[in-house]
């Protein structure tokens, strides 16, 4: 009973490779007379030579350029980020600046530290007036 069996997988195997083999061979066919329509041959490559080398000479030159233009753009934006951060920093410390030097901020750290020579005018400022002749 198991030999039975056994020949009747052997027989569904052997089939199926038969068909297989038979549909590869199909395909090779095809594929055969797809390029024999094409009239694809090496007389066509030998004279399409140039063409073809011309038309990956362009490609691999587009791609390279392409790739160059994408790390200076990606350069470019560090460097705006950065020189905004700058741009921030300057603005902080120039203000920064301009708090401390204020008069009575001067006054008052001279005061602290106990330096009284400095008082403040009594007197209003005055100006000069001067005629052109």
């Amino acid at each position: 009973m198991k030999d039975k069996i056994k020949d009747k997988q052997d027989k569904k195997t052997r089939l199926l490779a038969m068909l297989s083999n038979k549909e590869d061979e199909m395909a090779l066919k095809q594929w055969k007379s797809v390029i024999n329509q094409m009239s694809i041959d090496g007389q066509w490559f030998k004279k399409q030579i140039g063409v073809i080398c011309v038309a990956v000479f362009g490609i691999i030159i587009y791609i390279t350029c392409r790739y160059q233009a994408q790390q200076e753009i990606i350069l470019e934006e560090q460097l705006k980020i950065e020189r905004q951060d700058w741009m921030f920093r300057s603005l902080t410390r120039s203000s920064e600046l301009t708090l401390k030097s204020r008069q009575s901020q001067i006054e008052s750290a001279l005061y602290s530290f106990g330096d009284s020579t400095l008082k403040v005018s009594t007197e209003a400022p005055f100006t000069t007036i001067v005629k052109k002749d």
